[in-house]
């Protein structure tokens, strides 16, 4: 059953009232002193041309995008509340669903951050004709089929508040029908239903209209009351009558004020290990549904090993780096394949979508680390294997020490491609990243130079670099050198700093919105 719901605003209370609205841009209003009130239990079309600002309005509803003057109240609440995320559902242009999981997958999810239960993902199923494709990889479906995914997702839980973005976009006549029959269906059982398009035809499925233009609202009211007031036969000739008349008004524009109200910040949300779990979950399905992916992360680390068996045929030289290399190989395969899996969180609308939910950043941030560590523990265990048992690699102490540095290695590599994700604005750029955070620290931990004979400059650098102490650690334990306790406190410090820190550099990067 879904999790109970904070107490409803009183009936009469509008869905959501924007106050004066502004959002200024790099000194360029997007929104213009917008003032509007979207009733309950109604289907508001949100109505304009591309670029006039409907989906920063949105996002301003939803606590994406922070207002720079003015108020946002949804249901009897300021935007972007912490106990709206359960009551207020957001589908963002674009489906905001994980193309690589099943349609069941993805609402199993999306329903454990919010609370819902099974009934409510058969109900969500139900409503929008999907029950048949559960076990379907969204990537497979169809376009039409995708966006009503993306509207299951937003029904889990019973919102009072589903804000659409654009969901008809690029469908055709027919789902689009299909769509808006479903989304009415939703607003006679009782759900407020606010819905952006560029398209005028599509008021006619609405009760209210909100007409943009250029960051304004030029008009609000029932469809058939803004064509008689207009006289148009449509609502395309409706709306250009309506900004003809306010041109020949001579309308000045309205300046943004001196004095801004800014609105609070909201509050981050409270971690919840059951979130970071269910986070954990998912990226492990979606590397079930790749296996070509998991196969490359768990034999490349491998390949490089015998490769450098070969380059380095002399028995000492692969003696003495070895053991070293079955931390350096999976701190860069990690690297490489979790700065482009976060990465493309971001670059989808999924991850605008999840800063609307329940779910901490650090839940995020921390169930990525999980999951990827159980691909560190089993690539390492196939590593170890093949050089200890084909290569004939030797330790003078344990194997099970090689192991455990060799996965905090490549969860150290991990919490280091996240961060680049974070910052990276292409996949392009995540790949470059490797360029400047891991090369330099392969070419300075002492595997090709040993650091005492490296300039003072540089053996300054390689001390403050994680991987340092990954070639210092597995050297030491592969040749049977003294471990004397301060150096193992050092060099284990120096590893969970240069695991933690990344990780939490990249939560703090990570907001619920914009400014």
């Amino acid at each position: 059953m879904a999790a109970s719901a904070p107490p409803a605003a009183p009936a009469t209370a509008p869905a959501l009232a924007l106050e004066d609205a502004w959002v200024v841009r790099g000194g360029h209003p997007i929104l213009r002193g917008i003032d509007l009130v979207v009733p309950r239990g109604a289907v508001t079309g949100l109505l304009g041309p591309s670029g006039c600002g409907k989906s920063t309005l949105m996002r301003s509803v939803v606590g994406l995008q922070r207002l720079t003057s003015g108020r946002a109240t949804v249901l009897d609440r300021p935007a972007g509340s912490p106990e709206l995320r359960s009551r207020v559902a957001y589908v963002a242009q674009g489906p905001s669903v994980y193309r690589d999981l099943t349609v069941g997958e993805n609402l199993d999810y999306f329903a454990r951050l919010i609370g819902a239960g099974p009934d409510d993902v058969e109900a969500a199923l139900e409503a929008t004709d999907l029950a048949g494709l559960r076990g379907r990889r969204v990537a497979s479906l169809s376009g039409g089929q995708t966006t009503r995914v993306s509207l299951a997702t937003a029904l889990l839980g019973r919102p009072e508040l589903l804000v659409l973005d654009e969901p008809t976009v690029g469908l055709d006549p027919i789902l689009r029908e299909e769509l808006w029959a479903t989304m009415r269906g939703l607003a006679d059982r009782g759900a407020t239903l606010l819905v952006s398009s560029h398209v005028m035809d599509e008021a006619a499925y609405c009760d209210v209209l909100l007409l943009m233009r250029e960051g304004r609202i030029l008009a609000e009211d029932a469809p058939d009351a803004l064509r008689a007031r207009t006289g148009a036969d449509d609502m395309s000739q409706a709306f250009v009558r309506i900004v003809r008349a306010r041109q020949a008004g001579g309308e000045a524009p309205r300046t943004a004020p001196r004095r801004r109200w800014r609105p609070a910040r909201p509050r981050p949300e409270a971690p919840r290990p059951k979130h970071a779990a269910a986070t954990v979950a998912r990226v492990l399905h979606q590397l079930r549904h790749d296996p070509l992916t998991v196969a490359l992360v768990l034999v490349i680390p491998i390949i490089l090993l015998a490769l450098m068996r070969y380059v380095f045929p002399g028995p000492d030289t692969f003696r003495r780096i070895g053991v070293p290399l079955v931390g350096i190989f999976p701190f860069m395969s990690l690297f490489m394949v979790t700065s482009v899996s976060f990465l493309r969180e971001r670059m989808a609308a999924t991850l605008e979508r999840l800063m609307t939910l329940p779910i901490a950043r650090l839940d995020l941030v921390a169930g990525y680390a999980g999951a990827f560590t159980l691909v560190a523990a089993i690539q390492t265990a196939m590593t170890i294997a093949f050089g200890f048992g084909v290569l004939g690699m030797h330790s003078e102490r344990p194997v099970a020490l090689v192991a455990l540095v060799a996965v905090v290695a490549a969860l150290a590599g991990a919490a280091l491609g996240i961060l680049s994700s974070t910052i990276a604005r292409s996949e392009f750029q995540a790949v470059l990243w490797m360029g400047l955070l891991v090369l330099p620290q392969v070419m300075l931990c002492g595997l090709l130079v040993p650091r005492d004979e490296m300039a003072a400059v540089l053996e300054g650098v390689s001390a403050a670099l994680p991987l340092t102490y990954v070639y210092d650690l597995l050297d030491r334990i592969a040749s049977g050198a003294a471990l004397p306790a301060g150096r193992v406190a050092l060099d284990a410090g120096a590893l969970a700093l240069g695991t933690v820190v990344p990780l939490a550099v990249a939560t703090f990067t990570l907001r619920r919105s914009s400014r």
